[in-house]
C-alpha cells in the first residue's frame, strides 16, 4: 500500500513559491488502544514560510500526524485529510489519542492525515497569548471595552512581531497551502478532505485555492467565507427549534409558562435590563445584568452547545423565570473572570476571514440580539488591533464543482444552521444532509444514531458512492431534565 512506501524523512523542493523548500520530517510513534495493543503512527513537522512568495521568510513548523490504513484495508483508496476546528485545535499528543472515536473508522479504510494549525498547539510557535490577557469586564461601556480588548490583542501582536513572526502570513490561504504541501511532500496525488466548523472554513479555502488535488470532500458545521461572525438570528432559530420540541414534549407540557422558553427568556432579560441586582457567590458580589444573562442564554448548567446538555437548557430557562439566580449568578461570575484571548494565530485566521460591511451592518441591527446578545462585540472589538482582514474578494464568489457532502445540524448554536441553507448554491456537486436535532457535532451524533448514516458517509469518503447518502437524518426526542 502507498501509506508503506512514504519514507520516514523528507527533504523536498517546493515548486512555484520561489524556490522555497518544503521540508516534512515524519517518525513512527507507538499509540497505545484500549485494551493495551499499540499502533503505529507517523507523526511530522511540516517546515515552511511564515509567508510563501516572500523568500525571507521566517520558518514556522506545522504538526503533521499519518495514520496509516490498517493491513486489511482495501489497496489504492485516497487517504482522508482531517481539518480541525476552532481556529484553537491543540492537536495530538500519543497518549491523548481517542483512537475508537476519531481514528479507528477511517483507518480500517484508508490513511488518515491530521494536519495541525499554523502557530497553534503543538504546531511551532504556539502564538499565545496568554501573559497578555486580563479578565475584562463585559459590562463596560463598549468603548470603554473596545479599547481594553484592543490593548491587550496589540501587546500580544507587538511581541510575536518582535520575535520577528510576520503574522500576516498565519492566515486561511496560507494554511491552506499547509495541505497542499503535506500532500505533495507525502505523496499522495489526491486527497478526501474531511473538515468541520473551522475547518470546514479551512477545507473551502482548500478547494478555492488548491481545487485539483481534492477529490472529494465531508463538510459539517458550516462556516462559509464570511460566516466567521455568527448570526444572532441563526443562533436564535436554533434555540427556538429547540424551545419547540421541549414545550411539545408530555413531560414538560404542564410546567411551561404558556407563552413559551423564548418569551420566558425575554421577559427575565428586559426585567433585569430595568433593575440589575448582585447575588453572592462564595463571599463575592456577582453583578446580575441583562448583558450578562445574554452571556448565558444558551445554558449556565446545561448547555444547547451539545446533544449530551441540551436537555436541562428549559430547567436553566425556568429557574430564572422563577426567580433562581444563584446558579446563574456563579455561571456569569466564572465568565467575567475568564480570559478570552486565545493565540495570536486565532485571531490573523478569523479576523483575516473577518466580516463583510453589509453583514455586519445587518448583525448588528439584528433584532435577535435583545436574546443572545450581541456576537460580533469580541470581533469588533479585537480585530481592528490586527490589521489581519483578507478583504471581500477572499469572501465573495465561492464555487466548486468537487463532489462534497455537507452535514449540518439544525440545533447548531456555534455555526448556525442559516450557514448550511446560504452555501447550498456554491457547491455544484453536492449531498446535503440535514441533521434534524443536531447540534455542532452533528456528524458524530447522526453516525451514532443512524447506521445507515454512518455507513453512506464512509462509503463516500472512501469510495465516493452516493447511493446510499440519505436526504436527511432525524435524531431521537430528547429527555428533558424536570428537576426544578
Amino acid at each position: 500500500m502507498l501509506a508503506l512506501l512514504i519514507p520516514l524523512a523528507i527533504l523536498t523542493p517546493r515548486s512555484g513559491h520561489d524556490g522555497a523548500l518544503a521540508r516534512l520530517e515524519m517518525k513512527p510513534v507507538e499509540v497505545t488502544i484500549p485494551g493495551g495493543e499499540t499502533k503505529t503512527a507517523y507523526r511530522g513537522t511540516l517546515r515552511v514560510p511564515i509567508v510563501r512568495a516572500d523568500p525571507e521568510s521566517k520558518e514556522i513548523g506545522i504538526d503533521v500526524w499519518r495514520f496509516p490504513a490498517e493491513s486489511d484495508a482495501p489497496e489504492g483508496r485516497l487517504p482522508i485529510f482531517e481539518l480541525h476546528g476552532g481556529p484553537g485545535w491543540a492537536g495530538y499528543e500519543p497518549h491523548s489519542i481517542n483512537w475508537a472515536n476519531d481514528i479507528a473508522r477511517h483507518v480500517a479504510q484508508t490513511d488518515l492525515v491530521v494536519v495541525g494549525q499554523r502557530g497553534i498547539g503543538t504546531s511551532e510557535p504556539n502564538t499565545t497569548c496568554g501573559g497578555f490577557a486580563r479578565p475584562i469586564d463585559p459590562d463596560l461601556d463598549p468603548d470603554d471595552f473596545a479599547k481594553a480588548v484592543q490593548a491587550q490583542c496589540a501587546a500580544c501582536r507587538d511581541h510575536w512581531e518582535g520575535e520577528g513572526f510576520d503574522l500576516s502570513g498565519f492566515n486561511v490561504i496560507e494554511a491552506a497551502g499547509d495541505i497542499e504541501d503535506v500532500r505533495r511532500l507525502l505523496g499522495y496525488e489526491k486527497i478526501v478532505l474531511l473538515g468541520g466548523s473551522f475547518g470546514s472554513h479551512w477545507g473551502m479555502t482548500v478547494l478555492r485555492y488548491h481545487p485539483d488535488i481534492v477529490a472529494r470532500a465531508v463538510l459539517h458545521g458550516m462556516e462559509g467565507p464570511d460566516h466567521t461572525y455568527d448570526s444572532p438570528s441563526g443562533v436564535l432559530a436554533a434555540l427556538q427549534s429547540i424551545a419547540a420540541q421541549a414545550e411539545a414534549s408530555p413531560e414538560l407540557a404542564d410546567r411551561l409558562p404558556e407563552e413559551g422558553l423564548i418569551e420566558a427568556l425575554r421577559f427575565v432579560i428586559q426585567s433585569i435590563d430595568e433593575g440589575p441586582f448582585e447575588v453572592e457567590v462564595d463571599g463575592e458580589l456577582v453583578p446580575i445584568t441583562a448583558q450578562g444573562l445574554r452571556g448565558v442564554a444558551l445554558g449556565y448548567t446545561h448547555s444547547v452547545r451539545s446533544r449530551r446538555s441540551v436537555g436541562g437548557w428549559p430547567a436553566d430557562v425556568m429557574k430564572l423565570y422563577e426567580g433562581e439566580f444563584d446558579a446563574a449568578a456563579r455561571a456569569i461570575g466564572e465568565e467575567r473572570a475568564r480570559v478570552g484571548l486565545p493565540t495570536a494565530s486565532f485571531f490573523q485566521l478569523d479576523c483575516g476571514s473577518g466580516i463583510s460591511a453589509s453583514r455586519l451592518t445587518r448583525y448588528l441591527e439584528d433584532p435577535a440580539i435583545e436574546i443572545v446578545g450581541n456576537l460580533s462585540r469580541f470581533y469588533e472589538s479585537a480585530c481592528s488591533a490586527w490589521n489581519a482582514d483578507l478583504g471581500d474578494d477572499f469572501r465573495g464568489d465561492f464555487t466548486t464543482d468537487v463532489p462534497t457532502m455537507i452535514v449540518h445540524g439544525t440545533w447548531d448554536v456555534s455555526t448556525p444552521f442559516s450557514n448550511a441553507l446560504e452555501l447550498v448554491p456554491c457547491f455544484k456537486n453536492l449531498h446535503f444532509v440535514p441533521v434534524e436535532g443536531g447540534t455542532h457535532g452533528a456528524l458524530g451524533e447522526a453516525a451514532r444514531y443512524d447506521r445507515a448514516f454512518e455507513k453512506a458517509l464512509i462509503a463516500f469518503l472512501s469510495e465516493g458512492q452516493t447511493d446510499g447518502i440519505p436526504e436527511s437524518v432525524e435524531l431521537p426526542p430528547i429527555r428533558w431534565n424536570t428537576d426544578w
